[in-house]
């Protein structure tokens, strides 16, 4: 009867199972870094259309409203006010730099003034 010699792994297969897990991790980094920087973008899309909601909010309350700029996590949104004059009423929006320098801005219409 044959007695195999149990001594573990040898320095060929541990060799050979590390460059699959590197080669599987170059693979699937830059995936990785991609959807985690567009969630962040995401992230900061939803902050920009929560703060002009609770911006026309004020507005339309009469309320006194922050029309200047705004730095939340990091990021600064700036508001402007301007009169549209083919919908012949205010028009407050938001701009800001997402994570890849792309800018961004959202408006929302106030009736009235």
């Amino acid at each position: 009867m044959l007695v195999k010699d149990k001594r573990g792994f040898t320095m060929v297969e541990m060799l050979l199972s590390v460059s699959i897990w590197l080669m599987l991790c170059a693979t699937l980094l830059p995936q990785f870094m991609f959807i985690m920087t567009e969630r962040r973008n995401i992230d900061l899309r939803n902050m920009g259309n929560q703060l002009l909601t609770e911006e026309l909010q004020k507005e339309f309350n009469g309320e006194a409203s922050n029309l200047g700029s705004t730095v939340k996590n990091g990021v600064t949104y700036q508001f402007s006010k301007t009169y549209n004059e083919g919908l012949q009423g205010w028009q407050l929006c938001v701009s800001w730099q997402d994570k890849l320098t792309k800018t961004y801005e959202r408006c929302g219409y106030i009736n009235g003034e």
